[in-house]
Parts: structure tokens; C-alpha cells; sequence
């Protein structure tokens, strides 16, 4: 049943209902005004000194008489305050009587037939609007969403084929601009990034493992410390996948459906790894195996992985790997790499193949989902709807992202921005071993609007949970103080 027919009752069933209780309401009145016909007749009878029975109800019979008595009549004084008050109403003739009876019942039908005539136009209205319960509305095609939308009960299994996921063609254009964005240098932005780092060394922290990139999108300028060092960007690695997902849908590549945006959600939002791995093998076009393949075999496959890669080195992205799953993998029971996943790290286990990108790399693309130059302006909305943070302490604390791997407010940039009113979008990733974020933050009066990068590769900083929302207040009073 659906649930409008158990909310509301049949509009029919209730107007009768209504009618039926003014007839009854009718009916009481039409008593009352025959019971105040008889005073008055009997009133006017004792005035007059009649001993003629009224009306049956005016009768007694003795018990030890089979004959009827009839009643003696007190007589009553015209000056008597009950025959006055009475006798103010005019006596009413039985012709006039049944007379009125009868206009009350054919008003009371009239007003059954008007809801009647009411009710059906009602319903005839509902079924032509698409309101009546009975009736389902078309169901349209899954389109892209604004916001997270609910997990879906069938996810797609990597260890199995791939639904309509051909290998990245590699004729697909950049997914954004195909040279790297013209940024001046700014004095100003310098000093900032020199009194992050001041601040870095006053904890005692490395400064080696450290990279910071701090672009300012109203001058079009930029400041950086290492910021072209490749470093592990653990789950920061994520903002490429999407991106190069968001250009395989629009080119067609990839079909739309509610699983994928399910998963982009949960990559994104909640930096989970099931939808990571998921959209690495959609977007390759092959899957994790299990066991290590044959050379030749195995040289098809990493191909397939590194034209993600490729992908982005069209574009300017240079000396950079995103071509590692994130791990564990809990869905496919990988707590670490195996198989192929293990086989693309390379044969020195001691000094593994890891993604590597710099703090650069990954200010330059949220500058350009910001700007709305990644893939197409649409794609670059949807994205950055999906990496918007609600700041409000009441909402990332009480309601966290992710419980099993790390709050991306908690300890971040966000948690120092919590009393201020920004717009705040942001990729956080965090192992034991390092912490690194890039945030695009603006006030609404976009006087205030930047990109910042950083990261500490080191397990110095995946340990401190008070340097990066440190880092991020810093730049934040800076920047809306110039």
C-alpha cells in the first residue's frame, strides 16, 4: 500500500461522515421545534379554559380504570413569565409544521449532493495530477548528484568482470587545461609560507619530509616550500581518480549509473577504499587479481593501471604515480597488496613503488576544480559539491565521515576554521606514518579565496594532531588581514 492512502482518508468517506452528522443535528431540531409547537398549543388552551386533550403524550390511564381521564388544566395567568415569554412565538399550524420539516430535509440533501459532486471532482483532479495514491509517477534516470546519496546493496566485485568498463582510451583530451596555469610570485604569499615553516620547526618537527604550495585565486600568484617534491599523498591520491572518472563519463566512456556515483560519493566523502578500488577498475578496465601474473600477461595489466598516469602526464602532470590502489581493501579481504597490486610495486621490497605526487600537483588541480576548468564546468561543480565540508563543530563531530579511518575535520585544516563563515572543500589523507591535505577555502564575499597544500611525509606528523589545523589558522588570519 502506499504510504499516502494510510495518511489520509477517502475525501468521499469523509464528507458523508460530515453529512450525516448535520442530519442528526437536523433531526434534534426538528424535535425540538415539534416538542415547542405542543406548549405552545397546550398554553394557549389553558389560557382559553380548555379541557380538550392535547395529544397522546398528554394522557394518563388510571391502573384500576379501563377508561381515559383527562387531565385537569391549571389555568394560567396571562401576567404568568413563562406565558409571556412564550407567547412571543408564533403558534405554528401542522400545514406550517411539516412545512418547515420539509425545508430542512431538502437542504440537508442538497448539501449531501454538493459534496458528493465536490468529492468526485476532487478525486478526478488527483488522478489527472498525478496524486492519487494509486497511481506511481514515471521514475526517471539516475542524474548526477549534488550530494551524497544512499549506499546501494549490490557493489561491483573486482575480482569479477567489469561492467562497461573499457580501458582508458588514451585519445581522451586533458581533464583540464593542457598547460600548467600562468601564477606570479607574491612577496607577501612568501612570507606566509616562511612563517608556516618557522612554526613547523618550533614544534619540532621535520622540515625534510615537509611540502607546502599556497595559491592565492584572486591575485593569480603562488608560494611553495619543496613544492615539487614528490611525496606519498595517501588518500589525497583520490582527487585524481575522481577527476579522471568525471572525464571518462563525459566523453562516454564510462556509463552513468547509480552504483558509480555511489561510490564517487563514498571515495570522496567518506575516503572509502571498497569504492576506491571499484573505480580503479572501472576506470582501467581490468581488475586486482589475487595471484601474480605471467610477464607477459602482467605487462597488459600494468598498462592498463599506468594510463592513469598517462593520463594526467598529457596535461602537464609530470614525474607523478596514481596508479596504486589504497589499502586495506576490505571488501576483497587485501589488508595489504597482493597479487598484481604487489606485482606493480616492483621487485625491491624494501624500497617499494608508491604514488608519489607533490603538494604543487595537488593545488594545481583543486585550483582548477575551483575555478571550474576541470573536465567541463558542470563535472567541476559536481566535484566540488562533493568535497565541500560542513564545518559546523555540532556536524563533523557528532557525525564523522569515517569512523573506521580518520575524521577529515578532526586535525585538519577544517578544525581551526569551525567559528569562521567559509566555504571549505577539501581531500585529507592520513596513515601512521604521514598527514597531508589540500583545502580550497573563501569567504562568501570573496575578498578572501586560496588553495593550500601540505604535506609531512613523515610519521612525525601523522602522530601530531594539532600542527595542521595550527598551519591552516595562520594562513587564514593572514590572508584576511593583507
Amino acid at each position: 500500500m502506499e504510504p499516502n492512502s494510510q495518511q489520509q482518508p477517502d475525501i468521499s468517506e469523509q464528507k458523508t461522515a460530515e453529512l450525516e452528522a448535520s442530519l442528526q443535528h437536523a433531526n434534534q431540531v426538528i424535535a425540538h421545534l415539534k416538542k415547542q409547537n405542543i406548549e405552545l398549543q397546550q398554553q394557549i388552551n389553558e389560557v382559553q379554559g380548555s379541557t380538550t386533550p392535547i395529544s397522546a403524550p398528554d394522557q394518563v390511564r388510571d391502573r384500576n380504570q379501563t377508561n381515559i381521564v383527562k387531565r385537569r388544566v391549571k389555568k394560567i395567568h396571562p401576567s404568568d413569565s413563562k406565558f409571556v415569554r412564550n407567547s412571543y412565538f408564533p403558534t405554528l399550524n401542522s400545514l406550517q409544521f411539516y412545512g418547515l420539516t420539509s425545508l430542512v430535509v431538502v437542504v440537508i440533501l442538497g448539501l449531501f449532493g454538493l459534496g458528493t459532486l465536490m468529492a468526485r471532482k476532487q478525486n478526478s483532479k488527483e488522478s489527472s495530477t498525478g496524486n492519487n495514491p494509486s497511481v506511481q509517477s514515471p521514475k526517471r534516470l539516475p542524474q548526477p548528484p549534488s550530494s551524497p546519496i544512499a549506499p546501494t546493496n549490490n557493489p561491483i566485485n573486482s575480482l569479477q568482470e567489469v561492467p562497461n568498463a573499457p580501458p582508458i582510451n588514451p585519445n581522451i583530451s586533458p581533464p583540464i587545461q593542457p598547460n600548467p596555469p600562468v601564477l606570479g610570485k607574491n612577496d607577501k604569499l612568501e612570507n606566509i609560507v616562511d612563517g608556516l615553516v618557522n612554526r613547523v620547526k618550533n614544534q619540532n618537527l621535520p622540515t625534510d619530509s615537509l611540502s607546502i604550495t599556497l595559491i592565492d585565486l584572486n591575485t593569480q600568484t603562488i608560494a611553495g616550500y619543496q613544492q615539487n617534491t614528490g611525496r606519498y599523498p595517501a588518500s589525497v591520491v583520490k582527487l585524481f581518480w575522481m577527476v579522471i572518472l568525471q572525464a571518462q563519463i563525459q566523453q562516454g566512456s564510462i556509463n552513468q549509473d547509480a552504483e558509480l556515483y555511489n561510490d564517487l560519493n563514498k571515495m570522496i566523502v567518506k575516503s572509502d577504499n571498497d569504492a576506491s578500488s571499484r573505480i580503479i577498475d572501472r576506470i582501467t578496465g581490468d581488475k586486482s587479481r589475487i595471484e601474480a601474473l605471467g610477464k607477459e600477461e602482467f605487462k597488459q595489466w600494468k598498462q592498463k593501471r599506468q594510463a592513469i598516469n598517462l593520463f594526467f602526464q598529457k596535461a602537464g602532470y609530470q614525474d607523478m604515480n596514481i596508479s596504486q590502489k589504497t589499502f586495506p581493501i576490505p571488501y576483497l579481504d587485501f589488508r595489504r597488496p597482493i597479487g598484481t597490486d604487489l606485482q606493480i610495486r616492483g621487485d625491491d621490497l624494501q624500497k617499494p613503488i608508491r604514488n608519489k605526487i607533490t603538494t604543487y600537483q595537488a593545488a594545481r588541480l583543486m585550483y582548477e576544480i575551483s575555478n571550474f576548468q576541470a573536465v567541463d564546468i558542470q563535472s567541476s561543480q559536481q566535484m566540488m559539491n562533493l568535497l565541500k565540508r560542513d564545518l559546523r563543530t555540532e556536524v563533523w563531530k557528532q557525525d564523522p565521515p569515517n569512523l573506521e579511518e580518520f575524521n577529515p575535520v578532526e586535525n585538519f585544516f577544517g578544525e581551526s576554521l569551525s567559528s569562521e563563515n567559509v566555504i571549505f572543500a577539501s581531500k585529507a589523507g592520513w596513515t601512521t606514518a604521514s598527514r597531508q591535505e589540500v583545502a580550497y577555502v573563501a569567504t562568501p564575499d570573496g575578498k578572501v579565496r586560496y588553495v593550500l597544500a601540505v604535506f609531512g611525509d613523515d610519521p612525525a606528523y601523522g602522530k601530531s594532531k594539532k600542527i595542521f589545523p595550527e598551519l591552516s589558522r595562520i594562513v587564514f588570519e593572514r590572508m584576511s588581514n593583507r
